[in-house]
């Protein structure tokens, strides 16, 4: 296994090179993906076929792949190639079967079970706890997990069917005196080392209706910031959407602007600018980043604002451990590339007949016509219109649109239904969305964690979670600075 890894390490940098497009001007990322996609899929299949195992025959295809863009990519013949293969693809279904009974992944959660863990001597106090991937990165560090808190019943079942001696509190965090939390979670003030939460963030997200700080969604962060002024642990860690750092506290349309410059609430910035002052008067010493869980080992690419706030000592986030950069190699302490789709759910491909979702018959139509990596614009052209629908005249690049993930990058940004026509996730050779089991392993998430609701409401619980490779980095950092 060993040696498979560090093989498929190398071909991994090779082809991320590949995917920086000033080197390749002829051609975008779709086509780079498309190519080497269809390519390795044409070559495992074949391998497969011959009787070989699944981890050999895809790091086959894939190495063969790699060697087959760079020739093709002199001939500048590639989309012909490509518009030949994806015949071969259709004909042949996309779909390889892999009954291999003994497969394992490359790639497996900081927790590998949730039995697994020992306490490190900090004690943690969990706020709008979700379903836990913040916390059980600190779980895998060892931090003892004291109380946790949610509103959505979901989240509270889930977490209680995991960690049964957990006490909750399952009000909501405004009706809740911080000298309430401490009873419950058993814990004199004064003596708490950590406090985590990601507060809702519907008002910082740029999908959302942007209101800013004015929508009262918006007062579960304030809220954060209360418990931390009235308890004073010893640090804290926040989690939030990009979104935060643009965000308005006064949204103006456009075409109510005119020509008038913008008032300072309504220019962009605005609430990250008076939340870095509501922290800042926390008297707590802060750093902030946008983080990209693929660049801590997370098997995919999900970028988060993490405040890490330390009340003695300076903070400090932590260090990048991979990259998609070849250089990384050498300019950036030896980082190991970007883990892969592939790598954390290859061992899930022999339960492929188990769905828990399904597109509908219209989406169906179309995703047989899209390549590993692809999306809406490799659908004949015919079909293009129709199956865009009102889409078809907005701006963007709409690559959320029938799109189907590649093997060997990291997942895009899982989102909390992989069914939704603009953010579709379809499985890179079968016709069906990811799995809930395949969702977890994207997040991080240990296979014996158990999740209580609907498929819908699991979906949503693993969608909304922060990955728990990323909180594992965190944890690492913040037991650190604690120590």
């Amino acid at each position: 296994m060993g040696q498979i890894q560090h093989q498929y390490q190398k071909l991994k940098f090779e082809y991320f090179s590949f995917l920086e497009i000033e080197r390749c001007k002829s051609v975008t990322k779709g086509d780079i993906r498309a190519y080497v996609g269809l390519r390795t899929w044409m070559y495992e299949f074949d391998e497969i076929k011959s009787g070989n195992d699944s981890h050999n025959s895809h790091i086959a295809g894939f190495e063969r792949a790699i060697e087959d863009f760079s020739r093709e990519i002199k001939k500048r013949n590639l989309l012909t190639a490509i518009n030949d293969m994806l015949k071969n693809w259709n004909e042949n279904g996309g779909y390889i079967p892999r009954n291999d009974k003994n497969i394992q992944p490359l790639l497996s959660s900081p927790i590998p079970k949730m039995s697994k863990w020992k306490k490190n001597g900090f004690n943690l106090i969990s706020l709008f706890s979700g379903a836990l991937g913040l916390d059980l990165g600190f779980l895998a560090t060892g931090f003892d997990l004291k109380l946790i808190n949610d509103i959505d019943k979901n989240s509270i079942n889930t977490i209680n069917k995991n960690l049964p001696n957990i006490p909750c509190a399952t009000q909501d965090i405004k009706d809740i005196p911080s000298g309430k939390l401490l009873e419950l979670a058993n814990i004199k003030k004064g003596e708490v080392d950590l406090i985590t939460g990601g507060p809702p963030c519907q008002p910082f997200s740029t999908a959302g209706n942007r209101k800013g700080l004015n929508d009262p969604r918006a007062s579960p962060l304030q809220e954060f910031i209360r418990i931390i002024n009235e308890i004073k642990p010893r640090a804290f860690v926040m989690e939030e959407v990009t979104g935060l750092k643009s965000a308005r506290l006064k949204h103006v349309p456009i075409s109510e602007r005119g020509d008038r410059e913008l008032l300072p609430e309504e220019k962009k910035g605005s609430v990250f600018k008076v939340i870095l002052e509501m922290l800042n008067k926390t008297g707590y010493n802060i750093t902030y980043k946008i983080l990209n869980s693929a660049d801590y080992g997370s098997p995919q690419i999900r970028e988060r604002i993490i405040f890490i706030g330390l009340r003695n000592g300076k903070s400090k986030l932590p260090e990048k451990t991979h990259s998609d950069i070849p250089e990384a190699r050498f300019d950036l302490g030896s980082l190991k590339p970007w883990n892969t789709f592939w790598e954390s759910v290859i061992d899930l491909q022999k339960d492929l007949d188990s769905f828990d979702t399904k597109f509908t018959p219209k989406i169906e139509k179309y995703l047989p016509y899209i390549p590993p990596g692809g999306y809406w614009k490799y659908l004949p052209d015919q079909l293009i219109e129709e199956a865009m629908g009102g889409a078809y005249k907005s701006g963007g690049g709409k690559k959320g649109f029938f799109r189907r993930l590649s093997w060997d990058e990291p997942s895009p940004t899982v989102v909390t239904s992989p069914t939704q026509k603009g953010s579709i996730f379809c499985h890179p050779e079968s016709l069906r969305p990811l799995s809930i089991n395949e969702y977890k392993r994207v997040q991080g998430f240990p296979d014996d964690w158990e999740l209580i609701g609907s498929n819908s409401a699991q979906y949503k619980l693993i969608g909304n979670a922060v990955p728990v490779h990323l909180s594992f980095a965190i944890a690492q950092k913040v037991k650190e600075l604690l120590e």
